[in-house]
């Protein structure tokens, strides 16, 4: 990748792409940058490379002659690559842009200052305009370093890592996951455990629902265009649900932390074997776990007979507030949410399990009327 930086303060840019990857990346020749400094082409006797505005105005306007004679120096005939103004009046820079890009074995970035740059040039030379955002520099350089830091990353060899340019932030489509390094454990706050487990789908599974989570609440609008799965939509409608759930404990006064989806859908086989006898374990998982559309009906462990020694009804509840603990989860079946939630007790919500994290005691409501609620607590 070969790149032409026309602009008025070449040192600007000097220091960036002499440190860290860009700087590996050019000593490597993996890419190239040439810094073409547009006072050397102009015919002012005082390298003057702007004038007063036609027509009236503040500033001053970068002219046509020192920018043109640049272009025609430094850029071969036949020139093939793209010739881009950086100008807040452009294409919003995003990544799709950065891949087009970077499948161009040229580019020549044009760097304005002041108020602008004299139309007859960018007429005669620039094939588009880009803007790294909306708002208004002093000048071109930090759009162009953003351009060329942007496009590098996409250049093999440049990353140490063939796959860290596709994993990250809006290559995917989404909001990058949370990253964490040693130590395990900093100043009282712990890595994630399953980041310290070893299973590579598992971890896998985290950073999606990480990416998707994220996305949802920061930047909703990229799930318009990300390539999503099915299973993709399917986790963000349970998200969704989530934000609604957490309203109601925060208007509660919960304290609560959602636990990841993946444990969450591992949780009624692990409550099941909990408190159903082994020799009743088999059926009640049919009955009451097996499909997606049987998971909102694990109080039938209860009707059943597959949990054989429980308080119903009054007693049950007072059961559990006598033993309820400081700390409890808070499974939704018919969502697939489960909370840790203080206290040991949360807002109605329809039909909701609560166990203690050692699953010795649970509180277990039904989705229909009239029947439970029921209190169940086993001995290890």
């Amino acid at each position: 990748m070969k790149i032409k930086v026309f602009t008025l303060f070449p040192e600007m840019l000097r220091p960036m792409l002499s440190e860290s990857i860009l700087g590996r990346a050019v000593s490597a020749g993996l890419i190239s940058v040439d810094l073409i400094d547009i006072r050397d082409y102009t015919l002012d006797r005082h390298r003057r490379t702007d004038d007063y505005p036609f027509g009236g105005g503040a500033g001053m306007v970068m002219s046509a002659q020192p920018i043109l004679d640049a272009f025609a120096a430094n850029l071969p005939e036949g020139f093939r690559g793209r010739r881009v103004y950086l100008s807040p009046r452009g294409r919003r820079l995003d990544q799709r842009i950065v891949e087009e890009l970077a499948k161009e074995d040229e580019l020549a970035l044009l760097c304005g200052h002041y108020e602008g740059v004299d139309q007859r040039a960018l007429d005669a030379v620039i094939d588009e305009e880009l803007s790294i955002g909306d708002y208004v520099l002093t000048g071109g350089e930090l759009g162009a370093l953003v351009v060329i830091d942007a496009v590098a990353r996409l250049v093999p060899g440049v990353l140490g890592s063939e796959e860290s340019p596709e994993d990250e932030s809006f290559t995917t489509g989404l909001l990058e996951y949370p990253q964490y390094t040693r130590p395990a454990e900093f100043r009282g706050a712990k890595v994630p455990d399953v980041l310290l487990g070893g299973s590579h789908a598992d971890i896998a599974a985290w950073r999606r629902e990480q990416s998707l989570a994220l996305t949802l609440e920061r930047r909703p609008e990229l799930l318009e265009t990300a390539p999503l799965t099915d299973a993709d939509r399917a986790l963000l409608a349970r998200l969704k649900r989530a934000r609604e759930v957490e309203a109601r404990l925060d208007a509660a006064g919960a304290g609560y932390e959602r636990l990841e989806m993946r444990l969450a859908d591992r949780w009624p086989k692990e409550w099941l074997n909990a408190f159903v006898p082994e020799e009743n374990r088999k059926a009640a998982r049919k009955q009451c776990v097996s499909g997606r559309r049987h998971v909102g009906f694990l109080w039938q462990a209860f009707t059943m007979g597959f949990i054989p020694q429980y308080e119903q009804g009054d007693a049950a509840r007072n059961a559990w507030r006598e033993s309820a603990p400081e700390k409890a989860l808070l499974y939704l079946p018919e969502d697939g949410l489960l909370y840790r939630i203080a206290g040991g007790t949360g807002p109605d919500f329809g039909a909701f399990i609560l166990a203690d994290e050692g699953l010795t005691r649970t509180f277990v409501r039904a989705s229909r009327p009239g029947e439970g609620p029921w209190f169940a607590k086993i001995s290890k």
